[in-house]
């Protein structure tokens, strides 16, 4: 932001009687009022919106055999989304992530940094973020049917990014290079998806390991009743030569709703859950032979103005011990606790149970507190506890900063691992 000399800040002048105000301002980021549609082509290119957003981070981690890690990153994101004009639009965005010293930390997917230290997510680089173009409609006729195209490299999310996501926590996040259409198929209530992916531009940056992809993304969400939303899937996942162990076909169905919801003067009270089934088998050049399912189940009470608790169990199942159900495209980083240790499911799978607390504190302060409670599927071994916290405060509709940080205390052979982020963020 640039600074205004006293002559340029000062408080302008009222208006001399009968003169018209001055015509409102467009939205921030907005070149002209995003309500009023273009004349033409060229005023849909030159009259959109500017997207831009600064996040600097500092990530402080340690586990054991390894050196303490302190990483200082901070990335800025900058595009332009044309207005559409009948339906159809482009975006193009880039992204950069810089550092000022490399040596104080280590990210093996890039090679950045020293060997030696404890394993870091955000290497530096430029990239292009996302470059798409989309047809969009409400409606189509009398049927309702509304349709939703887009090709090229996008942002593709499903429910909470369990298996499907775009890893928003990491400063480089995951996009995809695909074609892809939503529709109700004119019923109300539904919602159906599909993509094909022929490349995966994951959070390492340019640098980084980006597969070519022969994948299909099938989704679909039907809600029944506020108690129940039925949402079946399927994945085909296929990295070719790239990375064969990640291909994968996973059939599944999340269930979702609130159980109950009552309302006075001060707040809502409501209960919600979801209760979540996958089988993945391999597929494609995967030289693994397996079959594994996935399970999880949450239930969460909230309190409006107070917060919520909530308890839920996830069983990562493994087949024998040779191979265990794996998310090759989930944002990961949200499950199985902060410390990132069970970012790839190792062969013996996992279980956690965990528990969990929410609170809205004053001074405008959000804060939850997650305890996670490990064991093995094969054999079920107890791979030891960790705790979690976050705390995050919206200084301005544009600013908001944030504390987080995981705490593992490992057991059979997984390590102890501590990592602690703030960071600041800013969003035009």
């Amino acid at each position: 932001m640039t600074s205004t000399s006293p002559a340029t800040s000062a408080t302008p002048a009222a208006p001399s009687p009968g003169s018209a105000p001055p015509p409102p301002r467009p939205p921030l980021g907005w070149l002209s009022d995003p309500a009023k549609p273009p004349s033409g082509i060229l005023e849909a290119l030159v009259t959109g919106k500017v997207h831009l957003d600064n996040n600097f981070r500092v990530e402080a981690a340690d586990t054991t055999g390894r050196d303490s890690s302190t990483e200082i990153t901070n990335r800025i994101r900058l595009g332009y989304e044309t207005k559409p004009i009948y339906g159809i639009s482009g975006f193009v965005e880039m992204e950069n992530v810089s550092t000022p010293e490399e040596d104080n930390f280590f990210v093996p997917a890039t090679g950045t940094g020293t060997p030696t230290r404890t394993v870091t997510f955000d290497p530096p680089g430029t990239e292009v973020n996302q470059a798409w173009g989309r047809y969009k409609t409400g409606s189509i006729g009398d049927s309702g049917v509304s349709l939703d195209l887009k090709a090229g490299r996008q942002r593709i999310r499903f429910d909470d990014d369990r298996f499907i996501g775009n890893v928003g926590w990491r400063q480089f996040e995951q996009t995809f290079d695909a074609v892809g259409a939503s529709t109700n198929l004119g019923v109300d209530q539904l919602e159906f998806s599909y993509a094909y992916v022929w490349g995966v531009q994951r959070t390492f940056g340019p640098d980084g390991p980006n597969p070519d992809s022969d994948s299909h993304f099938f989704h679909a969400a039907y809600r029944v009743a506020p108690q129940l939303r039925v949402t079946p899937f399927a994945y085909l996942l296929d990295f070719e030569r790239d990375e064969p162990l990640n291909s994968s076909n996973t059939f599944g169905v999340l269930l979702t709703g609130r159980l109950w919801e009552e309302a006075d003067n001060q707040a809502d009270l409501y209960a919600d859950y979801e209760l979540t089934y996958a089988h993945q088998t391999d597929a494609a050049s995967n030289p693994v032979d397996y079959n594994a399912d996935f399970v999880a189940a949450q239930l969460r009470v909230t309190r409006g103005q107070l917060g919520h608790v909530l308890v839920g169990y996830q069983f990562l199942g493994s087949d024998d011990g040779v191979f265990a159900f794996r998310f090759p495209l989930g944002t990961n980083h949200a499950f199985q606790g902060f410390a990132d240790n069970f970012l790839v499911t190792p062969a013996f799978g996992v279980q956690d149970l965990y528990f969990g607390v929410g609170a809205d504190l004053p001074w405008g302060i959000k804060a939850a507190v997650t305890y996670h409670l490990f064991f093995s599927d094969e054999g079920g071994n107890d791979l030891g506890e960790e705790f979690d916290f976050v705390a995050s405060r919206e200084i301005t509709p544009n600013w908001a900063v944030l504390i987080k940080g995981g705490f593992l205390d490992g057991d059979s052979g997984q390590p102890d691992t501590t990592r602690f982020w703030v960071q600041t963020a800013l969003k035009f």
